[in-house]
């Protein structure tokens, strides 16, 4: 299912990025694809053929990431949903359910931070993060798994990050739902490897010199922000065009392949580069992540995100 809305404005895509349809059939929901890393990922997958459900609360970003698949000749299924209450999420499971027969691919990328210290934050900022971080994933996994199953197998791909490695300021709910998430991944991984289906985590990643927009940051507001800041931020086509290959591979895979891995962006993109499918699979294939805690010296200063958009910096 397709929607066209001719009344919006939007910049025209660079369609040389190649197809080979190496999703095509599959039917792949990212969630939080109407900006940033999710949308990245859903466009690179309408690339190569895939049928994309595109979902997040805004439907304005939303169409604008609709228009921008279809402007390369993708299939999207826009799905304006609240995944931090049950309501959204099931909306999003029946709405893809009505128009698919399954799905094949799912990317639990939808996230939230409101980037504030314990003096700020209150316990409803905590359980939204922790909500829509961690419970959404393994509510959808567990909705849309059997349709995964029936279809022969697929993947399943947690974005994660380096928030789930070590604490970080201004992170209360952040780092402990992505810490939790990996814990699910891994859970995962073990229970859907007889159903044919990879489970991995995926940190996030950006171009040389660029930085992701902060998570909730709205494309809207990222627009009034000064030409230097806007600038400092990686675009969609750079996203695709370093990093698509290494999103692709990974959900092209299922439990023969590579399951049960924690892996980087960054380093998925380098190792295909240089050796392919075939190194990719000697390094982590068979293999499964165990978490290792090890002591690290202790900072004279963090920088730290805030909920504006900007840095601070705390000196002990």
């Amino acid at each position: 299912m397709t929607m066209y809305f001719p009344d919006m404005a939007f910049m025209p895509l660079n369609t040389n990025l190649g197809m080979a349809g190496k999703l095509d059939g599959k039917v792949a929901v990212v969630t939080g694809s109407g900006r940033g890393f999710g949308r990245a990922i859903a466009l690179s997958y309408a690339l190569e053929g895939a049928t994309v459900v595109s979902v997040a609360r805004s439907k304005h970003e939303l169409l604008d990431a609709e228009r921008s698949i279809l402007e390369v000749g993708g299939e999207v299924l826009t799905v304006v949903a609240d995944l931090s209450n049950l309501l959204g999420i099931k909306k999003l499971y029946n709405e893809t359910m009505h128009f698919y027969e399954g799905i094949d691919i799912l990317v639990n990328n939808a996230a939230t931070s409101s980037w504030q210290r314990i003096e700020d934050i209150t316990i409803e900022n905590w359980d939204k993060t922790i909500a829509v971080n961690l419970r959404t994933p393994f509510i959808l996994t567990k909705l849309f798994y059997p349709s995964i199953k029936k279809r022969g197998g697929g993947s399943i791909i947690n974005i994660s990050s380096r928030s789930a490695e070590i604490g970080f300021l201004a992170e209360l709910a952040y780092c402990p739902s992505k810490f939790g998430l990996e814990g699910l991944t891994q859970c995962l991984a073990l229970e859907l490897k007889l159903h044919n289906i990879a489970v991995n985590s995926l940190n996030v990643a950006s171009t040389p010199g660029k930085r992701l927009k902060p998570t909730d940051l709205t494309l809207e507001e990222a627009n009034k922000m000064p030409e230097n800041i806007r600038r400092s931020y990686a675009d969609d086509l750079e996203l695709v065009e370093h990093f698509g290959a290494a999103w692709v591979f990974l959900a092209g895979q299922d439990a023969s392949g590579i399951t049960g891995m924690r892996l980087e962006t960054a380093e998925v993109s380098d190792v295909l580069k240089k050796g392919g499918s075939e190194e990719a699979y000697k390094r982590w294939r068979d293999k499964r992540i165990e978490a290792l805690y090890r002591p690290v010296e202790w900072p004279k200063s963090i920088k730290y995100q805030t909920k504006e958009g900007g840095w601070e910096e705390l000196v002990f």
